[in-house]
């Protein structure tokens, strides 16, 4: 027996297609509302002066995201007022991803370090991409390191001077300064804090013996190391680097606690879509990944090229700033 089938009235035919349509709509609406981007030239706002880590690094892939994008790629220096400057000017930015922060551990925390900020970079700037992890040495001076040749002996030999020692960093509230702090308090380092402007200055200071003990990348203080006028003690990391296979980590040491990293990182307005958000993650990763530009990036800021994206960057955000409210309260900081 044959089914009958009744013949479909024009009405009813109507209203089909138009059902059918509507999906096809949406993903065309959906098309329109998220524009191709670049559709104009992006610009990398570094919130210090030309010349550090960030500002290297911007210059050093603009060429191959300007490429890669068929737009030009522009490296704008703000420096002023401890980064705060830089970071209004991308807060106010469209959040369209053509304006972007060179950001740090130091900048997304001032809104627990620095006090009459009038924003809070965690909410008014989206983590786009942690780009680069720096190796940390903590490193000292010819007269200290004949009593203290690993963190564990620096614990000991402070205890026996009545001020303790003197440790150098940028000020307080600064990654150096907190990631230093960490390490060096959980260990019982007996410590004052002293604080100068700028690697350089530090370096003076401990080679002059004003301080005795001080954390930054091998690369800044590496011709210190090579004159014997520094000696590296630990090294702020999980397991010992390559380079430097004599080196004990914090942990060898006897340090337990939260591991600080410190990092740069790119950041967006508030509202920029997360799909611009992961294109750009995803170019850079691109152009990173080109025939010996990791090796060069690696190698030039004596760093790790961190893995994942928007969303691990995010993740370890929420972790750093956990650790910084439970260290600053424990401390009794007052942002200043």
């Amino acid at each position: 027996m044959t089914e009958h089938v009744p013949p479909m009235l024009p009405g009813r035919r109507k209203a089909c297609l138009l059902l059918a349509a509507v999906p096809l709509l949406g993903m065309q609406a959906k098309a329109m509302a998220a524009p191709a981007f670049p559709s104009r030239p992006v610009t990398f706002v570094v919130p210090y002066a030309a010349g550090s880590a960030g500002d290297l690094w911007a210059r050093m892939i603009s060429p191959s995201l300007s490429k890669l994008w068929g737009q030009p790629v522009l490296v704008e220096n703000k420096p002023g007022a401890g980064a705060l400057i830089g970071m209004g000017h991308v807060r106010h930015a469209k959040p369209d991803g053509h304006t972007l922060l060179l950001g740090s551990l130091s900048t997304s925390m001032a809104g627990l370090t620095k006090a009459n900020l009038d924003f809070d970079p965690q909410v008014e700037l989206v983590p786009v991409y942690k780009y680069l992890t720096f190796k940390i040495i903590f490193a000292t001076n010819p007269r200290t390191y004949a009593q203290a040749k690993t963190l564990r002996d620096l614990a000991a030999y402070s205890q026996t001077l009545s001020n303790g020692i003197f440790a150098g960093d940028t000020g307080p509230g600064t990654a150096f300064n907190m990631s230093m702090g960490f390490v060096l308090n959980a260990l019982d380092v007996k410590y004052q804090s002293v604080s100068y402007n700028g690697i350089s200055a530090i370096s003076l200071a401990l080679v002059r013996d004003d301080v005795q003990v001080i954390i930054n990348a091998p690369t800044s203080l590496n011709s210190f190391l090579q004159e014997k006028t520094m000696y590296p003690i630990a090294v702020l990391s999980e397991k010992r680097y390559a380079d430097m296979p004599d080196v004990q980590t914090v942990r060898e040491a006897g340090y337990e606690g939260f591991l600080p990293e410190i990092w740069n990182g790119l950041f967006a307005p508030k509202g920029t879509p997360p799909e611009v958000i992961d294109k750009i993650v995803s170019d850079i990763q691109k152009v990173s990944a080109e025939p010996g530009m990791k090796e060069r990036i690696e190698s030039t800021f004596t760093g790790v090229i961190p893995a994942g994206g928007r969303v691990e960057f995010e993740q370890s955000l929420r972790r750093d700033t956990e650790q910084w409210q439970g260290f600053l309260k424990k401390i009794g900081f007052k942002p200043l």
